[in-house]
């Protein structure tokens, strides 16, 4: 007996072996395969009863199993293994059935072969209750190492989880403490650096249209070397640079200082000579560190322009005047302004109704159009200059007319021109 039950097994690994190689590579024949090798290492160990429940799963789903031979042949060793010679006759009349070529029935124990012929007589084959209680014991302890295996392995990823957080915790930990010195290290460096800008002030106001030097101290008070880099803002048409004590060329936008070290320049500017005298505009000069770009010193200054301030007024001597009326016509140029204002040029149209006579006390010319041009070489600051001239209104003025000349100031120096509406006076009768 034991000699056909190893020939059989080792036929069934053999034909295994061959439909596995040789079958085509869809997932419901690997299936049945899988399924028909966990129910015969069931029955290897022993377990009929999980044999039978995984032939009847073959079975049932794959119904055309090429295995459904040897799977009849299990069914029946298994049940009779397990004392239901019911089931193990009925597998064997199937097989014997399904299969009356096999070359399989030659492999058929004797015992099951005698089961087969009683059932098909109609007998009742008895349940074997001491195989039936052996074989539902194997069952229930190879369930109970399964369930203690399971468990293991729950166990086990739960201690490989919690040793994974536990590593994942560390790691964050260190992290964090690696950062927190990082930031504290960085607060101690930045609070190391200790630098001063000064820009020397009292230079005054600068002339429009000429150039400015405004001096400059950039010291390292701190106790370690250390590189800023420079920014100047100020208005773009004031052209600002910055250049050392005794180097005016090119713009300095780096320094590296030695701790204690003190860098003297100068902001070169030119003052735009569009400038208004008085007029006040920002310039600042910022040193950031090289290594931390939030960590920065700086210093402002006003720059204060200075500049002539010319106004210019246009009038008849008097306010009302008379048709025929001989008067004087009287230009005041002041100068309110912290600069002496040269080089003027001043050009007056008379009102339309008044008549040029002579006796101007400047040296003047006239143009084509009428308009006298007169030269002023230069008024003082909180001075005036006086041009009179002799004029005549038309005898043919009409009454309650307005009388208003134009006068136009140009500054030859600044090539700055400027436009005044004179005072008007009216005519009144006779």
């Amino acid at each position: 007996m034991k000699y056909v039950l190893d020939t059989l097994t080792c036929l069934i690994i053999s034909l295994l072996i061959v439909f596995i190689a040789v079958a085509p590579g869809n997932s419901a024949e690997i299936d049945d395969s899988a399924v028909f090798i966990e129910a015969f290492n069931a029955y290897q160990q022993k377990d009929y009863l999980l044999t039978i429940e995984k032939c009847d799963q073959l079975n049932q789903v794959f119904p055309d199993s090429p295995l459904r031979d040897v799977t009849l042949l299990l069914v029946a060793r298994a049940s009779l293994k397990s004392g239901n010679a019911e089931r193990a006759a009925k597998s064997i009349v199937m097989f014997s059935t399904e299969f009356p070529q096999s070359s399989l029935k030659t492999s058929v124990e004797e015992e099951l072969q005698l089961l087969a012929i009683r059932h098909k007589k109609g007998e009742v084959l008895a349940t074997d209750k001491i195989l039936q209680s052996s074989a539902q014991k194997v069952r229930s302890n190879r369930l109970a190492l399964e369930r203690a295996a399971e468990l293991k392995r729950e166990m086990e990823q739960a201690a490989a989880a919690k040793a994974e957080q536990e590593r994942l915790v560390r790691i964050k930990v260190e992290a964090e403490r690696h950062e927190r010195e990082r930031l504290q290290a960085e607060k101690l460096a930045k609070a190391s650096i200790k630098a001063s800008v000064t820009l020397h002030e009292g230079a005054g106001a600068f002339p429009v249209g000429a150039n400015g030097s405004l001096p400059v101290e950039i010291s390292n008070t701190g106790e370690n070397s250390e590189e800023l880099l420079l920014t100047i803002t100020a208005a773009k048409e004031y052209s600002a640079i910055l250049v050392g004590a005794n180097d005016h060329e090119g713009n300095i936008t780096r320094l590296q200082l030695a701790a204690g070290e003190t860098f003297k320049g100068a902001v070169l500017f030119k003052m735009p000579a569009e400038m208004v005298d008085g007029h006040r505009s920002v310039v600042k000069i910022k040193a950031v560190s090289a290594r931390f770009n939030d960590v920065s010193f700086q210093n402002e200054t006003v720059l204060i322009s200075s500049a002539p301030l010319v106004r210019a007024v246009g009038k008849l001597v008097k306010q009302k005047v008379t048709p025929g009326e001989k008067l004087r016509y009287r230009v005041t140029v002041l100068n309110a302004g912290s600069l002496p204002a040269q080089d003027l040029i001043v050009r007056l149209q008379l009102p339309a109704r008044i008549d040029f006579q002579g006796g101007a006390d400047v040296p003047f010319k006239q143009e084509p159009d009428g308009t006298l041009v007169f030269k002023i070489n230069q008024v003082e600051m909180g001075k005036l200059a006086e041009i009179n001239l002799d004029v005549q209104v038309h005898e043919d003025s009409a009454v309650g007319q307005e009388l208003r000349g134009h006068l136009e100031i140009i500054n030859g120096t600044l090539q700055r021109k400027e436009i005044f509406t004179a005072t008007a006076s009216v005519i009144q009768a006779k």
